[in-house]
Protein backbone atom coordinates (compact mmCIF):
# COMPACT_ATOMS: atom_id res chain seq x y z
CA UNK A 1 0.00 0.00 0.00
CA UNK A 2 2.74 2.81 0.99
CA UNK A 3 4.04 1.81 -2.64
CA UNK A 4 1.25 2.39 -4.40
CA UNK A 5 0.63 6.17 -2.43
CA UNK A 6 3.98 6.96 -3.16
CA UNK A 7 3.67 6.41 -7.13
CA UNK A 8 0.12 8.02 -6.71
CA UNK A 9 1.93 11.15 -5.21
CA UNK A 10 3.92 11.36 -8.68
CA UNK A 11 1.20 10.70 -10.91
CA UNK A 12 -1.43 13.30 -9.85
CA UNK A 13 1.57 16.08 -10.69
CA UNK A 14 2.29 14.40 -13.26
CA UNK A 15 -1.15 14.33 -14.70
CA UNK A 16 -1.69 18.12 -13.58
CA UNK A 17 1.15 19.22 -15.84
CA UNK A 18 0.01 17.05 -18.93
CA UNK A 19 -3.49 18.55 -18.44
CA UNK A 20 -1.88 22.07 -18.16
CA UNK A 21 -0.08 21.24 -21.35
CA UNK A 22 -3.17 20.10 -23.56
CA UNK A 23 -5.18 23.00 -22.38
CA UNK A 24 -2.91 25.36 -23.34
CA UNK A 25 -2.43 23.61 -26.83
CA UNK A 26 -6.03 23.47 -27.02
CA UNK A 27 -6.40 27.29 -26.49
CA UNK A 28 -3.22 28.19 -28.49
CA UNK A 29 -5.35 26.12 -31.49
CA UNK A 30 -8.62 27.93 -30.72
CA UNK A 31 -6.70 31.35 -30.98
CA UNK A 32 -5.34 30.51 -34.00
CA UNK A 33 -8.57 29.08 -35.66
CA UNK A 34 -9.82 32.57 -34.29
CA UNK A 35 -6.86 34.24 -35.64
CA UNK A 36 -7.45 32.39 -39.53
CA UNK A 37 -11.39 33.48 -39.29
CA UNK A 38 -10.72 37.29 -38.58
CA UNK A 39 -8.06 37.04 -41.42
CA UNK A 40 -10.23 35.30 -43.73
CA UNK A 41 -13.26 37.50 -43.08
CA UNK A 42 -11.27 41.12 -43.38
CA UNK A 43 -9.02 40.08 -46.84
CA UNK A 44 -9.20 36.63 -48.06
CA UNK A 45 -13.03 36.54 -48.48
CA UNK A 46 -12.65 39.89 -50.43
CA UNK A 47 -10.26 39.13 -52.22
CA UNK A 48 -11.55 36.34 -53.46
CA UNK A 49 -15.00 37.86 -54.30
CA UNK A 50 -13.33 41.03 -56.13
CA UNK A 51 -11.62 37.97 -58.19
CA UNK A 52 -14.48 35.64 -58.91
CA UNK A 53 -16.22 38.93 -59.64
CA UNK A 54 -14.16 40.09 -62.45
CA UNK A 55 -13.28 36.47 -64.06
CA UNK A 56 -16.56 35.90 -64.65
CA UNK A 57 -17.49 38.79 -65.66
CA UNK A 58 -14.61 38.61 -68.41
CA UNK A 59 -15.52 35.24 -69.22
CA UNK A 60 -18.97 36.31 -70.02
CA UNK A 61 -17.95 39.57 -72.35
CA UNK A 62 -15.50 37.50 -74.11
CA UNK A 63 -16.95 33.83 -74.30
CA UNK A 64 -20.89 33.95 -73.78
CA UNK A 65 -21.88 36.95 -75.92
CA UNK A 66 -21.91 39.36 -72.81
CA UNK A 67 -21.49 42.66 -74.57
CA UNK A 68 -25.00 42.22 -76.01
CA UNK A 69 -26.61 41.06 -73.36
CA UNK A 70 -25.27 43.41 -71.12
CA UNK A 71 -26.26 46.50 -73.74
CA UNK A 72 -29.44 45.01 -73.58
CA UNK A 73 -29.79 44.84 -69.58
CA UNK A 74 -28.19 48.47 -69.37
CA UNK A 75 -29.16 50.34 -72.34
CA UNK A 76 -27.58 53.88 -70.52
CA UNK A 77 -23.82 52.19 -70.80
CA UNK A 78 -23.33 51.85 -67.47
CA UNK A 79 -22.31 48.15 -67.43
CA UNK A 80 -18.97 49.80 -68.88
CA UNK A 81 -18.43 51.85 -65.56
CA UNK A 82 -19.47 48.49 -63.84
CA UNK A 83 -16.53 46.63 -65.21
CA UNK A 84 -14.15 49.00 -64.84
CA UNK A 85 -15.03 48.99 -61.00
CA UNK A 86 -14.68 45.28 -60.84
CA UNK A 87 -11.27 45.61 -62.30
CA UNK A 88 -10.32 48.63 -59.51
CA UNK A 89 -11.34 47.13 -57.04
CA UNK A 90 -9.50 43.70 -57.85
CA UNK A 91 -6.25 46.10 -58.17
CA UNK A 92 -7.41 47.36 -54.09
CA UNK A 93 -7.61 43.56 -53.18
CA UNK A 94 -4.91 42.59 -54.46
CA UNK A 95 -2.50 45.03 -52.35
CA UNK A 96 -4.28 44.93 -49.27
CA UNK A 97 -3.40 40.97 -49.57
CA UNK A 98 -0.42 41.16 -50.48
CA UNK A 99 0.27 43.52 -47.03
CA UNK A 100 -1.81 41.05 -44.90
CA UNK A 101 -2.73 37.86 -43.23
CA UNK A 102 -1.60 34.93 -44.24
CA UNK A 103 -0.58 35.00 -48.26
CA UNK A 104 2.21 37.54 -47.99
CA UNK A 105 4.81 35.38 -48.44
CA UNK A 106 2.78 32.62 -50.37
CA UNK A 107 4.86 32.52 -53.73
CA UNK A 108 1.80 30.81 -55.42
CA UNK A 109 -0.29 33.43 -54.69
CA UNK A 110 2.38 36.01 -55.51
CA UNK A 111 3.56 34.74 -59.10
CA UNK A 112 -0.77 34.68 -59.89
CA UNK A 113 -0.94 37.76 -58.63
CA UNK A 114 2.04 39.63 -60.48
CA UNK A 115 0.71 37.94 -63.42
CA UNK A 116 -2.96 39.55 -63.71
CA UNK A 117 -1.02 42.87 -63.01
CA UNK A 118 1.40 42.08 -65.34
CA UNK A 119 -1.13 41.33 -68.02
CA UNK A 120 -2.89 44.50 -67.53
CA UNK A 121 0.26 46.46 -67.34
CA UNK A 122 2.03 45.47 -70.20
CA UNK A 123 2.63 46.69 -73.85
CA UNK A 124 3.39 43.97 -76.68
CA UNK A 125 2.95 43.81 -80.38
CA UNK A 126 -0.23 41.59 -79.48
CA UNK A 127 -1.27 43.83 -76.48
CA UNK A 128 -0.80 47.36 -77.38
CA UNK A 129 -1.68 50.27 -75.18
CA UNK A 130 -4.57 51.39 -75.44
CA UNK A 131 -8.03 49.90 -73.44
CA UNK A 132 -7.85 47.66 -70.14
CA UNK A 133 -4.01 48.59 -70.34
CA UNK A 134 -3.34 49.84 -66.94
CA UNK A 135 0.47 50.55 -65.78
CA UNK A 136 1.43 49.05 -62.12
CA UNK A 137 2.14 52.66 -60.47
CA UNK A 138 -1.67 53.35 -61.78
CA UNK A 139 -2.86 50.10 -60.91
CA UNK A 140 -1.94 50.82 -57.06
CA UNK A 141 -2.85 54.31 -57.31
CA UNK A 142 -6.13 53.21 -58.57
CA UNK A 143 -6.52 50.29 -56.17
CA UNK A 144 -5.90 52.91 -53.09
CA UNK A 145 -8.27 54.86 -53.83
CA UNK A 146 -10.84 52.72 -53.61
CA UNK A 147 -9.85 51.11 -50.22
CA UNK A 148 -11.31 52.71 -47.01
CA UNK A 149 -12.27 51.55 -43.50
CA UNK A 150 -15.26 50.61 -41.94
CA UNK A 151 -16.49 50.07 -38.09
CA UNK A 152 -17.19 46.62 -37.94
CA UNK A 153 -16.95 43.20 -35.79
CA UNK A 154 -13.08 43.50 -35.81
CA UNK A 155 -12.64 47.16 -35.35
CA UNK A 156 -11.54 48.96 -38.81
CA UNK A 157 -12.27 46.75 -41.12
CA UNK A 158 -10.72 47.59 -45.13
CA UNK A 159 -13.36 47.38 -47.86
CA UNK A 160 -14.21 48.75 -51.19
CA UNK A 161 -16.18 51.90 -51.97
CA UNK A 162 -19.36 50.90 -53.65
CA UNK A 163 -19.80 51.34 -57.55
CA UNK A 164 -22.01 54.54 -56.90
CA UNK A 165 -19.67 56.40 -55.04
CA UNK A 166 -17.41 55.21 -57.74
CA UNK A 167 -19.33 56.58 -60.48
CA UNK A 168 -19.12 59.69 -59.14
CA UNK A 169 -15.31 59.99 -58.77
CA UNK A 170 -14.92 59.14 -62.50
CA UNK A 171 -16.60 62.36 -63.48
CA UNK A 172 -14.62 64.20 -61.61
CA UNK A 173 -10.14 64.77 -61.88
CA UNK A 174 -8.02 62.55 -61.17
CA UNK A 175 -10.47 60.11 -62.45
CA UNK A 176 -11.86 61.86 -65.39
CA UNK A 177 -8.57 63.07 -66.71
CA UNK A 178 -7.11 59.13 -67.19
CA UNK A 179 -6.46 58.02 -70.72
CA UNK A 180 -6.58 54.44 -69.41
CA UNK A 181 -9.72 54.70 -68.22
CA UNK A 182 -11.82 56.61 -70.51
CA UNK A 183 -10.29 54.35 -73.25
CA UNK A 184 -11.63 51.33 -71.74
CA UNK A 185 -15.16 52.97 -70.98
CA UNK A 186 -15.34 53.43 -74.92
CA UNK A 187 -14.02 50.49 -75.92
CA UNK A 188 -16.63 48.63 -73.86
CA UNK A 189 -19.14 50.95 -75.11
CA UNK A 190 -18.73 50.76 -78.78
CA UNK A 191 -17.68 47.33 -79.09
CA UNK A 192 -20.59 45.70 -80.56
CA UNK A 193 -19.39 42.01 -79.98
CA UNK A 194 -16.00 40.20 -78.02
CA UNK A 195 -14.58 40.02 -81.66
CA UNK A 196 -14.19 44.08 -82.03
CA UNK A 197 -13.28 44.64 -78.46
CA UNK A 198 -10.10 46.31 -78.50
CA UNK A 199 -7.69 44.35 -75.91
CA UNK A 200 -9.58 41.29 -75.52
CA UNK A 201 -6.46 39.25 -75.87
CA UNK A 202 -5.40 41.07 -72.57
CA UNK A 203 -8.55 40.52 -70.97
CA UNK A 204 -8.30 36.77 -71.65
CA UNK A 205 -4.84 36.47 -70.22
CA UNK A 206 -6.15 38.17 -66.97
CA UNK A 207 -8.80 35.89 -66.92
CA UNK A 208 -6.53 33.12 -67.24
CA UNK A 209 -4.32 33.89 -64.04
CA UNK A 210 -7.57 34.88 -62.09
CA UNK A 211 -8.93 31.48 -62.43
CA UNK A 212 -5.50 29.86 -61.33
CA UNK A 213 -5.49 32.24 -58.51
CA UNK A 214 -9.03 31.57 -57.02
CA UNK A 215 -8.66 28.09 -57.23
CA UNK A 216 -5.56 27.62 -55.57
CA UNK A 217 -6.62 29.93 -52.73
CA UNK A 218 -9.75 28.18 -52.64
CA UNK A 219 -8.14 24.88 -52.33
CA UNK A 220 -5.77 26.46 -49.44
CA UNK A 221 -9.27 27.88 -47.80
CA UNK A 222 -11.43 24.53 -48.23
CA UNK A 223 -14.12 26.67 -49.68
CA UNK A 224 -15.33 27.83 -53.39
CA UNK A 225 -17.27 30.87 -53.83
CA UNK A 226 -18.30 29.15 -57.54
CA UNK A 227 -20.71 26.55 -58.24
CA UNK A 228 -20.01 24.22 -61.25
CA UNK A 229 -16.85 24.11 -63.21
CA UNK A 230 -15.48 27.40 -63.64
CA UNK A 231 -13.76 27.94 -67.08
CA UNK A 232 -11.32 29.64 -68.95
CA UNK A 233 -11.70 32.00 -72.02
CA UNK A 234 -9.40 30.56 -74.67
CA UNK A 235 -6.16 32.51 -75.74
CA UNK A 236 -5.77 31.10 -79.32
CA UNK A 237 -8.85 32.09 -80.06
CA UNK A 238 -8.35 36.15 -80.18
Amino acid sequence: MPKININMQWLIPLATAVWGVWTWAVDRERERDRERARISALYVNPFLSACEDLQSRIYSILESDGLPSLRKRYPSGSYAEETLYLIVRFFGWAVAVERHGRYTQDPVVMQSGSAVRHAFSVSSSVQQVGPFNFFQPEQKALGKLVMTTVDGEHGAEPETISYYEFNKLLALPPLSESESLSETLEALRSAEDAKSLPGRSRLAEVQNHLVDLVGYVEGKEGYTLFQGERKKCRLSAL
